[in-house]
This record gives structure tokens, C-alpha cells and sequence, in this order.
């Protein structure tokens, strides 16, 4: 499956760019603002380029830790995620759409959200932005700590879907990318958490339930998937509600890196 993925000397090296770029720029700010931005989601995948690196090595204590997940899900009596990856995995046309909903869905929907919200909702803009930033720094402080995904331990009975539809962004795990083993909590689901309670918010009539629409969806498709625990899930909507319990608190939009009203402007 087409999926490019820049390494983390080149991201940092391209938002270090897009940042100098943006100084030369002080009399077109609009554009300036943009370049920054892109910047900041640079840095972003870099960081997370960089975690996955250095969680890599760690099989051993990943795969512990992930079987623990599995044994308190099961004490917990959450539905079982070997039957829903087994269930779609029977269904190659099934397993095509949530393979490309896991890949597609991701990045693509958040940044359709930064632009809505730049352009609809430029007051509320700061603090989408700010809530995505600490979101995704929180997960990253977590994912120190590796995690196999399910997918990862087929002794379980789980069956890793898009590698057996050759769909997979990861590879097989010998292949040494990043980013496999950083399963808790799972940003995808973060993310979704983001996009459903910002449309919520800000969006009208019908279009409200688009959002929460796609929480639903992406969070059926990183288990059905294999590429999260529930738990993956449900942490990383606690982190967002917490994170948004602290910002929209605030009396004042949290500032942007350039003053909102040149944004504005």
C-alpha cells in the first residue's frame, strides 16, 4: 500500500525549513502562520519517529506488558478482540476497508480538522491546536514505555490483517521500522476522540455526528485490525478528556506561537 513515511533527521530538517522560511515571511503572516504550523506537525512525527526507534529493542518486556493488557481485558469482561480480527480477517472485502480506514483515517482526518477549524472557527483554532499538541506529546511520554499491538502475539489467536493482505504500513515486524510497539495508548483513537469532540462543539445540525461517527469507526478498526488493545483506546480518550478538562478551562484561547490576531489578519 502507497504510504510515504519520512524518517526523523529529514522531518526536523524540513520543519527547521518551513520555520526560517516563515521569518522571511513577515509580510505575508498568513503564510508565515501556516509554514509554523506545518512545522509543529513536523516535529510532532518526528518525535514519534524517534520513540519508536528507541522503543524497538524492548520485545521481551513489550510482549509482557501486553499480555498483562490482554489477561486484565479478559477479567474485565471487555469483548473479545480475537473475534472481531478473526471475523474480519474471513472477509477479504471487509478486511481491505479496515485496513485502508486505519491508514487513511488517521493523519488525513486530523489535519482536514485543523483546516475546517482554521477557516470556520479561527477563534477556536488555538486551542484545537493545543489540545492536539499535548494529546499527542502525553502519548508519546507513554509510548516509552513498549507495547505489542495484537497483532504481535498470534499465539493469542490473532491475525495480523493487513500484513496478510499485504497492506501493511509496518511490515513484518524483523523488518526493524518504527513505531511497531508503541501500541499505549493508541493515537488513532486519540486523535478520532479530538476530531469528534471538536465538530461536536463547533459543528451544526447533522454534521455534529460525524464525528463521534468516526471515533466509532476508528475505534472498531484498530481492534479488528489487530493494532490495539481496547485498553489503547480507552486511555487515550481519558488522556484528551483530561487535557481538555485543563485547556478549555482557561479564561483566555491558549496563544499560539504568533499572536492570534495575525492570524486573523
Amino acid at each position: 500500500m502507497p504510504h510515504w513515511e519520512p524518517g526523523w533527521r529529514l522531518a526536523l530538517s524540513v520543519a527547521a525549513a518551513f520555520l526560517v522560511a516563515a521569518l522571511a515571511l513577515r509580510r505575508r503572516p498568513r503564510l508565515g502562520l501556516a509554514l509554523r504550523e506545518a512545522a509543529v506537525a513536523l516535529g510532532l512525527w518526528a518525535a514519534w519517529v524517534l520513540i519508536g526507534s528507541v522503543t524497538h529493542p524492548h520485545v521481551a518486556g513489550a510482549e509482557d506488558r501486553a499480555r498483562g493488557l490482554f489477561r486484565l481485558e479478559q477479567w474485565l469482561h471487555l469483548p473479545s478482540e480475537v473475534t472481531v480480527d478473526r471475523h474480519v480477517a474471513a472477509h477479504p472485502w471487509l478486511a481491505h476497508l479496515v485496513d485502508n480506514y486505519y491508514l487513511y483515517g488517521h493523519l488525513n482526518v486530523i489535519v482536514l480538522l485543523l483546516a475546517w477549524t482554521w477557516w470556520r472557527h479561527r477563534d477556536a483554532y488555538p486551542v484545537v491546536r493545543a489540545e492536539l499538541v499535548l494529546l499527542s506529546l502525553a502519548a508519546l511520554a507513554m509510548q516509552l514505555v513498549a507495547v505489542a499491538p495484537p497483532r504481535l502475539l498470534p499465539d493469542l489467536g490473532f491475525v495480523d490483517l493487513a500484513n496478510s493482505y499485504g497492506e501493511s504500513v509496518y511490515g513484518q515486524y524483523a523488518d526493524g521500522l518504527s513505531g511497531q510497539l508503541m501500541a499505549m495508548p493508541s493515537l488513532h483513537v486519540g486523535w478520532a476522540a479530538l476530531v469528534a469532540w471538536t465538530v461536536w462543539r463547533h459543528g451544526r445540525g447533522g454534521w455534529r455526528w460525524l464525528g463521534l461517527a468516526h471515533l466509532a469507526l476508528m475505534t472498531l478498526v484498530v481492534v479488528a485490525s489487530a493494532n490495539h488493545w481496547w485498553l489503547d483506546g480507552a486511555v487515550a480518550m481519558a488522556l484528551l478528556a483530561g487535557i481538555v478538562a485543563v485547556v478549555e478551562r482557561r479564561p483566555r484561547p491558549v496563544a499560539l506561537p504568533v499572536p492570534v490576531a495575525t492570524a486573523s489578519a
